[in-house]
């Protein structure tokens, strides 16, 4: 399950990115290159945070 996650905001990263190759205007680019690395940062911060807690019993 936590990869899952991990992969979807990994996706949303990287649609982000594309935007920014795409965007016309630098604003829009930064904005979007932002949203980019946050969405990065997030899957990298969800992969930690699962890999430190105990596997749960069913």
């Amino acid at each position: 399950m936590a990869k899952s996650q991990a992969k979807a905001l990994q996706e949303k990263a990287e649609m982000f990115e594309r935007r920014a190759e795409s965007a016309t205007d630098p604003i829009s680019r930064q904005h979007y290159r932002e949203m980019a690395a946050h969405y990065r940062r997030l899957a990298t911060e969800h992969l930690e945070i699962n890999r430190s807690e105990p596997a749960r019993q069913v």
